[in-house]
């Protein structure tokens, strides 16, 4: 009996020797704090329209280089979708945003997302449906509503600016009167500015081009045609202007920081809207958006029928050159006032 109670006391003794070696053995292990971000509810649905909130809740040990919302029609949205960059952030904080240009009547999910120099992160994801048509006017646009630059060719010439919006985006805007564009050119004279109107698929046809007489300089235009267009939906929609004699190294036409909305916010046409391209794809280091919006009403009122106006390339009859440039836009290289 003596013996086995040595040997179990001999047993308890090595167990516990192993114990106390293998914890001064260890290694420290070290906790990283990581970024965290939540999705909250969205508020202000309205039938285009909805305001986005989210928080940083935890700001990890890497720093934060972007952070905001990405939205899809369904799955989990990521910045490859649509999505809007608030910038760097330095601290925990919340955050939100009015995303505009929706569709109505239409569910959407949407969530948060963080970027560090390792990772993107995303919040989770919250669903909302858009309330259905009806409202009775909107302005369109694809910018953020102010100007950050100015584009120009660096050998001057004539060129199209235009916003995009295809069948699907007007399904709720059908039958709808379009009756004022506005926009931001940031030069005068010996530069003029047509408004114009387009309908169809790339390239689209000329329907609607009127001189603006008195544009507001570095400021926005809001300029009301003199004649009544009704959308139609079943053709896609192209709205913008026609940059008349710019002289070289200016910059004439106005655009946000981007990122651009490519194909749709951002088109440009170099030789009398024969062929359009997109700013951003033709020129990466452009990723604007034209400061171009649109205004669209259902409100009851006189109708004048639009009558439809000569083709692009025939504006040539009725503008000439001061200064003995031919009427294409030159193939020099498209710049900013920022540069």
């Amino acid at each position: 009996m003596k013996s086995l109670r040595i040997a179990f006391l001999l047993i308890i003794i090595f167990l516990v020797g192993i114990g106390i070696t293998y914890f001064i053995g260890c290694k420290k292990i070290d906790l990283i704090r990581l970024a965290f971000v939540r999705t909250d509810e969205v508020i202000n649905i309205l039938s285009t329209s909805v305001t986005a909130n989210g928080e940083v809740v935890e700001i990890g040990e890497v720093s934060i280089t972007d952070h905001g919302f990405c939205w899809s029609l369904y799955g989990y949205p990521t910045i490859s979708n649509n999505y809007k960059s608030l910038g760097s952030i330095a601290s925990t904080a919340k955050f939100s945003y009015t995303i505009t240009n929706l569709s109505s009547n239409t569910s959407y999910n949407l969530r948060t997302y963080i970027q560090t120099s390792k990772d993107i992160i995303y919040g989770n994801t919250v669903e909302f449906k858009t309330e259905s048509g009806g409202g009775t006017s909107v302005w369109l646009h694809y910018d953020d509503g102010y100007n950050y630059t100015g584009i120009g060719y660096t050998e001057g010439g004539d060129f199209d600016v235009a916003i995009r919006f295809t069948t699907q985006s007007l399904q709720q805007y059908n039958g709808f009167k379009l009756t004022k564009i506005k926009f931001f050119p940031k030069l005068g004279s010996p530069v003029s500015y047509h408004v114009t109107i387009w309908e169809g698929y790339n390239p689209p046809n000329l329907v609607y081009s009127e001189l603006v007489p008195n544009p507001a300089i570095g400021g926005w235009t809001e300029f009301s045609i003199s004649e009544s267009y009704t959308i139609n939906a079943n053709n896609e929609l192209w709205v913008g202007y026609w940059v008349f004699n710019q002289p070289p190294d200016e910059y004439p036409a106005g655009s946000d920081d981007g990122p651009a909305i490519a194909g749709y916010g951002d088109m440009i046409s170099r030789d009398d809207g024969e062929t359009w391209e997109a700013l951003s794809i033709l020129n990466p280091d452009l990723d604007y958006n034209w400061n171009l919006h649109v205004y669209v009403t259902n409100e009851k009122g006189g109708e004048i029928e639009l009558v439809r106006k000569a083709p692009l390339h025939d504006r040539k009859k009725f503008n000439t050159h001061k200064n003995g440039l031919d009427n294409t836009v030159s193939s020099g290289k498209l710049k900013t006032d920022n540069e």
